[in-house]
């Protein structure tokens, strides 16, 4: 009887751990399914697309936990994107700058937009041209742990959408880890959420946080392009003196493939 019980027993166990390995082997075949269509999705998208040009609304200020963004100054300007088959090259033209709702000189523009320039350098910041999907590119995959959390529980920017989360298995500052959400009917990417695999720490400036949040949306001709991009971060600068910025960015009106000349475009952006 004892025998029969434990015999029982094993059968249960067996089968328990075999379905689990299967669920895992089914859950691991649906993942690399989806991120293949991902690529497919966005491989024939970039085919159509040589350049998009967007109005974009800047604006800038710091990051409070009670009160939320607290706009300090806002830019308006023109970004150029231009599609190459190994990368994009990125561009803006700055034409307006306010420090509250007062218009500045256009002097008073082109200095602070220097100034911005070279924090940037210093933060390395990555804008709308770095290729989102980095991870998720073979040649890339093998840098990365990608893990399937299944359907996102409420909807993201009023999508269902399948989650992912990728993460660089070095601390990298080229490198980013990041909350990916595609629709999951056409398999776009919808926002993702990310930071850099390691943040920049120098002798003058030492990042200790930066948040980065990329938002999709379609066009009236279907093409899925960035609309918003928030940044949050923390730092300090010489002399321990604490730093706190943000910025959100809105990219509005795309005109896609009118013919961007290349002298729009300088090599260091």
């Amino acid at each position: 009887m004892k025998r029969d019980i434990d015999y029982i027993i094993l059968l249960l166990l067996l089968s328990f751990t075999c379905c689990t390995v299967l669920a895992q082997s089914s859950n691991r075949i649906d993942a690399d399914a989806i991120i293949d269509q991902v690529l497919v999705v966005a491989n024939r998208q970039s085919e159509k697309i040589q350049d998009i040009t967007f109005d974009t609304e800047s604006l800038r200020g710091k990051y409070d936990e009670k009160k939320g963004f607290q706009e300090e100054s806002r830019f308006i300007k023109k970004v150029y994107l231009k599609y190459h088959p190994d990368t994009v090259w990125y561009a803006e033209t700055y034409l307006e700058y306010y420090e509250g709702d007062v218009l500045q000189s256009p002097k008073k523009m082109n200095e602070t937009v220097s100034e911005l320039r070279e924090k940037r350098k210093k933060r390395k910041a990555l804008n709308i041209s770095f290729d989102m999907l980095t991870p998720f590119k073979q040649e890339n995959r093998s840098e990365y742990e990608i893990t399937y959390l299944g359907i996102a529980t409420d909807k993201i920017e009023g999508y269902v959408c399948h989650h992912f989360k990728a993460e660089s298995k070095t601390e990298d500052d080229k490198k980013i880890n990041g909350d990916y959400y595609f629709e999951a009917d056409t398999f776009h990417l919808v926002r993702v959420d990310f930071e850099p695999a390691k943040l920049i720490k120098k002798m003058m400036f030492k990042l200790n946080e930066l948040n980065m949040s990329l938002y999709y949306g379609p066009t009236e001709e279907g093409y899925w392009v960035p609309r918003q991009f928030d940044v949050r971060g923390k730092g300090k600068a010489a002399f321990f003196i604490g730093v706190n910025f943000a910025s959100t960015e809105y990219f509005r009106n795309p005109r896609i493939n009118i013919g961007l000349d290349d002298k729009l475009f300088i090599a260091e952006e």
